[in-house]
């Protein structure tokens, strides 16, 4: 799971885990409003670098810890959820107005860190970081985990090979 606007038109997609694995990624979902796409691995799906994707919904007040990568290396920075709102923004293009379910979240994002998920202390998804304000510092945003779980409801309907079980990359 990452942000649209990250994936959209690329001819090339790659995961890079932790440990410097690589895999070749095709988009299985994109939703250019919520700005999220559902990426599918080529990688065994009894392997144990991957694991089922957990959501949760976040709390205002909230700390969770956000996983990004900055210049080939990836970076866990805590982070603090502000509160849940609905972002009146546009759609990845800047074609169309559109709403999202949201997070205000107290963090430093950098050009880039967009696409990395908020974790909670439990280990779920609360959250996929897609912007951070040019004008208050450390205020980003992210959509919330249920925009997530509709993309995922909305790919497990379609019947092409692309569909498969949720995975987070692990290592």
């Amino acid at each position: 799971m990452t942000v649209a606007h990250g994936v959209a038109g690329q001819t090339l997609n790659q995961i890079t885990t932790a440990n410097g694995t690589v895999f070749a990624a095709t988009v299985a979902a994109l939703d250019i409003d919520l700005d999220l796409a559902l990426l599918r691995l080529e990688v065994d799906p009894e392997s144990q670098l991957s694991t089922p994707l957990q959501l949760a919904a976040a709390k205002p007040g909230e700390r969770v810890s956000f996983v990004a990568f900055d210049d080939q290396e990836q970076f866990i920075r805590e982070a603090k959820i502000k509160r849940r709102l609905k972002i009146n923004t546009q759609d990845i293009y800047l074609n169309n107005k559109t709403s999202r379910p949201g997070l205000e979240v107290e963090l430093e994002v950098k050009v880039g860190n967009s696409g990395g998920p908020l974790i909670n202390k439990s280990g779920e998804v609360v959250g996929i970081v897609w912007s951070t304000s040019r004008v208050v510092k450390n205020r980003s945003w992210a959509t919330r985990s249920e925009a997530v779980t509709a993309l995922l409801a909305a790919a497990s309907t379609d019947a092409s090979p692309l569909n498969s079980k949720a995975l987070a990359c692990t290592g």
